[in-house]
């Protein structure tokens, strides 16, 4: 199946058909796995903690659940990221609140073995929301970046608006991570 025919089960899945939606997971799973694996290399310690696949299915399982809106293809997998860095997230506070009651943080098989990728995980979190105060576009042009890899030329035209923009937003997001982490 080609590009468009993904591009229109999303927008038919951004309908409410369910169908659709049950229609995109085999073809957009690779794509999903790339993702996750990324995601795994930028927040934790790969080998220690999460498995992929597990993340998928998740961020999957969440997507089914609360439906999915998007306007595009590119949108579509930002979304599935933002699903997959919320899951990491709400593991990495369970391995926090675990750790303080001495026990493993688990999410069915996903686990987070280090306190310092929780830690980390946590503090990525805290910058995303401080960025998110000053200015919810730079917020997306962070995710976009961080978490998909995304080039300034990708974001802008993800995001509708010229690259100065995009590289005044990063500016915005690099000051912010100076104040949170530094």
């Amino acid at each position: 199946m080609n590009e468009f025919n993904v591009t229109l089960l999303i927008e038919q899945a951004a309908n409410g058909e369910q169908q659709a939606l049950d229609q995109l997971i085999p073809l957009i799973y690779p794509d999903l796995k790339v993702i996750a694996a990324g995601l795994r290399r930028q927040q934790f310690d790969a080998s220690a903690t999460l498995n992929t696949t597990s993340l998928v299915n998740e961020a999957w399982i969440k997507l089914k659940k609360y439906g999915v809106d998007a306007s595009s293809r590119k949108h579509f997998f930002c979304i599935a990221a933002q699903a997959m860095r919320q899951i990491l997230i709400n593991a990495a506070q369970a391995k926090k609140t675990q750790k303080r009651q001495a026990n493993v943080a688990s999410m069915h098989d996903i686990q987070i073995n280090s306190t310092e990728s929780a830690d980390w995980l946590l503090k990525l979190n805290a910058v995303i929301k401080a960025v998110a105060e000053h200015n919810q576009r730079a917020q997306e042009v962070f995710e976009l970046k961080y978490f998909l890899g995304l080039g300034n030329d990708e974001v802008a035209d993800l995001l509708g608006v010229n690259v100065r923009t995009i590289k005044r937003d990063w500016q915005a997001v690099r000051r912010v991570l100076q104040q949170v982490l530094g």
